[in-house]
């Protein structure tokens, strides 16, 4: 039986913001740099972290992807692995369930190279040889991080969450969950399961993000503000380019899209129009899913929904003030 709930704690929102100060691939808000700046994680960790961001994996949100998130925990985020084989994590962390039979690095390697996956030699033998080591060191970290923050870091997200804790709930009573998924991505998945259960997560820190293996966790980015100036200007400038614009309306009409896919219909190099997609990804217009080692690229319609909220009170007549 497939089953959906929506999940929201604090201790979700630390751990994201764990994830994105640990990645290359997420930028962390200004205002929480303060909370990650000079929190110790051992070289060793900190290497195979690198090696699995090398990959675009989200190591820890993947490995609490896997568990009850609903109930998740910092304080038993180790207990999550206890029982996994050193084969079951690294699958997790890289998204290769096959994987997760095999009882030597060796033959773990040999299964991630048919999907397009790999690992150094070291690293993977190191998580073979030292999985404990490496959890605690994660948990040390989380544990860390979680005591640099106060429930009135999260008093703004709260009040938002419990008015999106309706919303969902009320759609998933009339709408099947892989289709509420995809309309609050705002595009069509290419990895659509079956899942035993789908998780609907706000987060108020980070972006939106899902992941999938037995089950899909799909991380909402809800705002507790509307878009503040910058971010409106972000956006039109980065659609005020008539390259940028037309790589939206192929997106719109045809997404999710690799960059060399947009590169046969615009006409132009692949690295020309994966800088004009890195410039639509920061201003926040478009989403990335990693596939294998291919990026695909889709609209986030999120963002133009919140954009068309501009335009819709600029529309508006107001009455004058004399």
């Amino acid at each position: 039986m497939v089953t959906a709930e929506y999940a929201y704690s604090h201790d979700l929102e630390i751990a994201m913001v764990a994830q994105m100060a640990l990645s290359s691939h997420l930028t962390l808000p200004d205002d929480l740099t303060g909370k990650t700046a000079g929190l110790a994680l051992s070289p060793t960790a900190r290497a195979v972290l690198a090696a699995l961001d090398q990959q675009h994996a989200l190591a820890l949100l993947e490995i609490i992807s896997a568990s009850d998130v609903a109930g998740f925990s910092i304080p038993a985020f180790a207990a999550i692995t206890s029982r996994w084989t050193p084969a079951e994590l690294i699958s997790v962390m890289l998204g290769v369930p096959s994987a997760a039979t095999a009882d030597t690095w060796p033959a773990v390697a040999a299964i991630l190279q048919t999907q397009e996956k790999e690992l150094p030699v070291l690293v993977g033998q190191y998580v073979f040889d030292h999985q404990t080591t490496f959890i605690n060191d994660l948990q040390s970290y989380l544990t860390a991080l979680a005591s640099r923050f106060s429930a009135t870091d999260f008093s703004s997200a709260d009040a938002a969450a419990k008015s999106f804790k309706g919303h969902i709930e009320t759609r998933l009573k009339t709408n099947d969950p892989l289709a509420l998924a995809e309309d609050l991505m705002g595009k069509q998945f290419r990895n659509r399961g079956p899942y035993q259960r789908f998780y609907f997560v706000p987060t108020f820190f980070g972006p939106t993000i899902r992941l999938f293996g037995k089950q899909q966790t799909l991380f909402i980015h809800v705002p507790t503000q509307p878009l503040d100036q910058a971010a409106i200007v972000t956006a039109w400038k980065a659609l005020a380019d008539e390259t940028r614009y037309q790589l939206i309306r192929l997106l719109d009409d045809n997404g999710p899209l690799r960059a060399v896919d947009l590169a046969d219909q615009v006409g132009f190099s692949a690295p020309t129009i994966s800088h004009h997609l890195d410039v639509l990804y920061r201003a926040g217009l478009v989403h990335i899913e990693p596939v294998g080692r291919a990026k695909y690229y889709s609209l986030n319609r999120a963002r133009f929904r919140q954009l068309e909220l501009v335009m819709q009170r600029l529309s508006e007549p107001k009455p004058r003030t004399r």
